[in-house]
């Protein structure tokens, strides 16, 4: 299993279950004379429970972490300095698709130009989780690649975006903030990135 895998886990509920595996595992290998490997069928129902399970009662209860998975559209609001040193401001439709299970996340973003083309693809190069200081919420923080564009002059470049996840009932919401690397640097906010559908198929 890589490094991370235990990442989103409840360390005490975790230890208990896997002690519970165990055990349990032991006494009817012992009983029916079975011949299983504990070690081995204990980490394969934990990727069991990571890759399929993660969402659905109990084992949701195992996480930390809530459902972020999930496509979300809404605007993005960005600001630069152009070259005769004047503030640029305007903002675009954003979408950004969430792919998780119990051991892993990963982000997709575009955004669409004015004339409706779709912009380059983002994805994150690492991703930090933490709840939020009131205990409530969560955010997010990661940094990602833009892979550029090169039929609208748009070229590659990483940045860092910072979330704040909010749930209220059966709805999901992103907003946030982010900065890039590029020359002049853009930076921008994100505003209502409404859950849309757990579809994560997107066009790039």
């Amino acid at each position: 299993m890589k490094n991370n895998f235990f990442n989103y886990f409840k360390p005490s509920i975790l230890i208990t279950v896997i002690g519970a595996l165990v055990i349990s595992l032991y006494l009817a290998k012992n009983h029916w004379e079975l011949s299983i490997a504990i070690s081995g069928t204990v980490s394969m129902l934990l990727v069991l429970i990571s890759k399929y399970l993660w969402k659905i009662k109990p084992f949701k209860w195992l996480f930390w972490v809530d459902d972020f998975s999930g496509r979300y559209e809404g605007i993005l609001r960005f600001q630069y300095i152009n070259e005769q040193g004047k503030s640029q401001y305007g903002e675009r439709k954003h979408v950004k698709v969430i792919s998780q299970n119990g051991s892993r996340i990963s982000i997709a973003s575009f955004t669409f130009c004015e004339d409706g083309t779709k912009s380059s693809p983002s994805y994150n190069k690492g991703l930090f989780v933490e709840p939020t200081e009131d205990g409530h919420h969560f955010q997010l923080s990661y940094s990602y690649l833009n892979e550029g564009n090169a039929q609208i002059g748009f070229h590659s470049h990483f940045g860092t975006d910072v979330l704040k996840f909010i749930r209220k009932g059966n709805s999901k919401e992103l907003s946030g903030y982010y900065y890039t690397n590029r020359n002049p640097q853009t930076r921008g906010d994100y505003q209502k990135l409404t859950w849309v559908s757990n579809d994560l198929n997107h066009e790039f």
